[in-house]
């Protein structure tokens, strides 16, 4: 996905600000572009951008080949060969009516195709890492975006990008009903699961997570206001927030190249001996991460990755995810960029899980096609669900968000397996994504390039 902004030719930096930042969003990628039609004002080391900015998705293609390690022909440094045992997951062999062929895959849990597995739970160990990050401009210029501090004008009294995300339907059991079939009281990784593969599965089949949270890991960036940069901080008027200080500062976006970013990544994960049988995922607030120049604002606001990209030994597995405290593209707010991740992490561990080419959805635009079982990317922008629901009350079957411990939280609807690989479709309710967005799997072939090499 990307963030086409067109500012105007000239507008008046904001009084009172010499440090500022803010995010984008999104997955194995959302990648995202603010183009801008003049050169974008510089008001001290903060690149001010107007309100109402407009986002507009088109490919991921860039991040997409840096994610799975490219960029310039150099490879990144792979982190060591893990060890068995790895995060548990099966392999699968499935025939796609779409075009008549037979793919091979994998995914994180026990496999609903089989009887020995298709009624019973599977327990992953899932760790959460809060990353607190320093955009230092030197000269003791430092701005920081950090999830574990408070931002109570955007997320309420006591609450932190963090705790918010702890106490959410990622990780808490909320009553689920998917296209009319009520999947439990579960987390939403786990109702999804059970939707998607509902005509297959028994009533005790489910995904759980052992989940742990690390102390907040420190990491300073280089930055720069100006060309060539690996880490920038731009601001958007009208927005939330009245901190003070250049901790989580108002309007605040921080971008870092992914490519720096990703290699941060894999050292924290040496760092803190975390291995192949847990998946670690870091939290982000306000922040994303640049395909390429920072300046220039290319953006992802998360993505999942794996060490080895191999369907059969997906090796150390991780993923990023942004929480973000605003909405400038509908659908995109607090978690909805983590459930897109960690669902896409679960059902495509290596990140590349083939599939027929499909296209002209979510955050992959009419004119290009994508191979891979990634199951936010169709429906990006796409809320799950799309009414009003209290966790408390009994369930309804067309609800927009979830209100839990007083906070209303934001999901992303899925797709289907069979909307990948086609019908018929062994989703809840006969559909293909799970509130019933897609009634039909893919269809035709996508004729257009491949995003993902």
């Amino acid at each position: 996905m990307r963030m086409n902004k067109s500012l105007p030719a000239r507008f008046a930096p904001q009084p009172g600000w010499g440090n500022n930042f803010w995010l984008a969003l999104i997955p194995v990628l959302v990648c995202t572009t603010l183009l801008f039609a003049p050169v974008p004002v510089v008001f001290g080391q903060v690149i001010q951008i107007p309100e109402r900015v407009l986002l507009e998705p088109i490919s991921g293609q860039d991040a997409v080949r840096i994610l799975n390690g490219v960029r310039n022909g150099v490879r990144t440094p792979e982190l060591p060969a893990p060890s068995a045992p790895e995060i548990p997951f099966f392999t699968y062999s499935t025939f796609a009516s779409r075009n008549g062929k037979t793919y091979l895959g994998s995914i994180v849990g026990g496999s609903p195709f089989s009887s020995t597995t298709n009624n019973k739970t599977t327990t992953v160990d899932f760790v959460i890492v809060p990353l607190v990050l320093r955009f230092d401009f030197g000269g003791g210029d430092v701005i920081t975006f950090n999830p574990t501090a408070e931002d109570p004008d955007c997320l309420g009294a006591g609450n932190t990008a963090l705790n918010l995300t702890q106490r959410s339907p990622l990780f808490q059991p909320v009553p689920f009903t998917m296209n009319g079939v009520n999947v439990g009281n579960t987390t939403y990784p786990d109702a999804f699961q059970r939707g998607e593969f509902a005509k297959i599965i028994g009533p005790n089949y489910h995904l759980a997570f052992n989940v742990t949270t690390l102390p907040a890991q420190t990491v300073t960036l280089p930055a720069s206001a100006t060309h060539p940069a690996t880490a920038s901080v731009f601001q958007i008027f009208g927005l939330c927030g009245h901190n003070t200080g250049t901790t989580n500062i108002p309007g605040g976006l921080g971008v870092v190249d992914v490519f720096t970013f990703d290699l941060t990544i894999r050292s924290l994960i040496t760092q803190l001996h975390l291995n192949a049988t847990q998946f670690p995922l870091f939290l982000l607030y306000n922040t994303g991460e640049s395909v390429g120049d920072s300046v220039s604002l290319s953006v992802a606001g998360g993505y999942h990755n794996s060490t080895t990209l191999q369907v059969d030994n997906p090796g150390q597995t991780y993923g990023v995810a942004d929480f973000e405290n605003r909405t400038l593209t509908p659908g995109i707010e607090d978690i909805s960029i983590a459930s897109h991740e960690v669902a896409e992490w679960i059902n495509d561990p290596s990140v590349n899980n083939l599939v027929p080419p499909w296209g002209g959805q979510g955050e992959i635009p009419a004119g290009r096609c994508l191979n891979i079982l990634e199951v936010g990317d169709p429906l990006t922008f796409t809320s799950f669900p799309s009414g009003e629901v209290q966790a408390q009350t009994p369930i309804q079957t067309q609800p927009r968000t979830m209100t839990l411990n007083g906070f209303t939280y934001h999901l992303q609807e899925l797709a289907f397996f069979s909307w990948f690989y086609g019908k018929p479709s062994i989703g809840a309710g006969g559909l293909f994504s799970d509130n019933g967005t897609f009634k039909t799997d893919a269809g035709a072939i996508c004729p257009f390039g491949i995003v993902v090499p």
